[in-house]
């Protein structure tokens, strides 16, 4: 792949954030850039390996999963281990809404999101429909998953709601924007009409519920929301359910009429994909491989 380089701003609309924060990021280090002249320039393979996709993830052969749950990497295991070579499945770590973006301006991109409309008290449907204008898609069920309050060990702050995390004695982390944790969070502040500003801690984002998890345990906050999976992979934590929520996989129909998509589908409604899934604490794979839409 020859290098090519990309503008902060051409940066800022594919993460979709904000151009001042992808400067604070290459100040931080967290994203590699190059000085032309007196512009930075980030290379596109730089900004690649910074979103956890592979350069070869990018190749017109290949696939690419947008999520985060661990039982992705699973289902991408699964596939290439079948594969004759040609066509490879890889994981790229976004979140729900920019997995949905992703997936709209590229070929060969699948979503994956859990993202709560609070109006209707659905998952994701309604965010699909909008986010993908004109695109022909359809929604299979993964699983579902309970989503919480993470919270030290014995919940010394005796949080135990989400209108707690209005407490003046209570500092929250929260998550990046375009996870599903951080749609639930707004959402849920929209229909309780709490005002974000009086949550302690509502501008610190960690990217990932493993991170906002350590986050809590360290003691840098008393609470934050993630799902119940990572709670219990993590001694020194305690989880209280909230709501719980479906974790939905999305195609283009006209993909699914290639070998390789319709292989991909196959693998989600295997025995085999529901067996290592149902090894995996946390999880209700009942109705994994239903279609929804």
């Amino acid at each position: 792949m020859d290098e090519q380089f990309l503008s902060p701003i051409e940066v800022a609309e594919i993460l979709q954030v904000k151009k001042n924060t992808v400067y604070e990021m290459i100040k931080r280090g967290d994203l590699k850039a190059t000085k032309m002249g007196k512009q930075f320039r980030i290379a596109r393979n730089d900004l690649y390996e910074y979103m956890g996709i592979s350069p070869e993830a990018e190749s017109a052969e290949n696939i690419v999963i947008c999520g985060q749950d661990q039982l992705l990497d699973v289902l991408c295991s699964l596939y290439n281990e079948q594969s004759d070579g040609k066509t490879q499945v890889y994981r790229s770590p976004m979140g729900s809404y920019s997995g949905l973006y992703r997936m709209y301006q590229n070929e060969n991109y699948v979503a994956t999101c859990h993202m709560w409309d609070g109006k209707t008290d659905t998952y994701n449907l309604s965010y699909i429909e909008r986010m993908l204008p004109g695109e022909q898609v359809a929604v299979f069920h993964l699983l579902k998953r309970w989503q919480g309050l993470y919270v030290r060990e014995g919940n010394p702050k005796n949080i135990q709601e989400f209108t707690d995390l209005t407490r003046e004695d209570v500092r929250m982390i929260n998550r990046e924007k375009g996870s599903g944790i951080r749609i639930f969070i707004d959402e849920m502040c929209k229909k309780l009409e709490i005002d974000s500003d009086k949550l302690r801690g509502y501008e610190d984002e960690a990217s990932s519920h493993m991170i906002a998890a350590t986050n809590v345990l360290r003691g840098s906050a008393d609470v934050a929301i993630g799902i119940e999976k990572v709670a219990s992979q993590m001694q020194g934590l305690d989880f209280i359910p909230l709501k719980q929520e479906s974790y939905d996989i999305v195609f283009r129909k006209k993909d699914l009429k290639r070998s390789e998509f319709q292989k991909l589908l196959n693998i989600i409604r295997s025995d085999e994909f529901k067996s290592e899934a149902e090894t995996m604490s946390g999880y209700d794979v009942s109705e994994m491989g239903k279609q929804l839409w």
